[in-house]
């Protein structure tokens, strides 16, 4: 069968940025140790900064090794593809997320952030009004434009977002109807 597009990625690579993420935080625990007690005469609150820091470091590298090691070990595959016929998604580190849907199904791939644009979500909006998440924005080396381009080659009817790093800012439900009852702009 013809493919349009496919990403795939083993979790190692996750793997191994959290190790670097690790080396950076103990770089940063031992600086804080050199050059911090020369930037303050605050003894007292330097030795209760040291204190939380000496105990939250070695909990921050624990997790951030564990997780490390599960990763290299599962060494899972992430899988995105796109088929004339079907969209297949596979995310094993979101609690083995895995669903396929029909391409003629998919009304629109949405990008939306809330509105203190903290938190980014990437859907896919199908004809009958349910959303499934694509978590490509944590993926190194996920081509979105040629994501993009596939999709609409095999549906051009759907709706994609003209910007591949445009984000529509969506306001909470409860958000809207407040604005709704003092008469403002949703």
């Amino acid at each position: 069968m013809t493919t349009y597009f496919i990403f795939t990625r083993k979790q190692r690579s996750s793997a191994l940025l959290l190790v670097v993420n690790a080396v950076v935080a103990l770089l940063l625990y031992l600086a804080a140790h050199k050059y911090l007690p020369g930037l303050t005469s605050d003894q007292d609150a330097l030795t209760q900064l040291f204190d939380i820091l000496d105990i939250a470091v070695w909990v921050v590298e624990a997790i951030l090794l564990g997780l490390a090691f599960w990763f290299w070990f599962e060494n899972k595959e992430i899988r995105v593809c796109v088929t004339p016929t079907t969209l297949s998604y596979f995310d094993p580190t979101f609690s083995d997320v895995s669903w396929e849907v029909s391409i003629s199904d998919i009304k629109e791939l949405k990008q939306v952030s809330d509105t203190g644009q903290e938190f980014f979500s990437n859907l896919i909006v199908l004809k009958n009004g349910e959303q499934k998440q694509l978590m490509y924005g944590n993926y190194r080396g996920f081509d979105r434009r040629s994501f993009f381009d596939a999709l609409v080659l095999a549906n051009p009817d759907m709706i994609v977002p003209e910007n591949i790093y445009s984000y529509k800012i969506q306001r909470p439900a409860w958000a809207k109807r407040i604005r709704k009852k003092f008469g403002w702009k949703e």
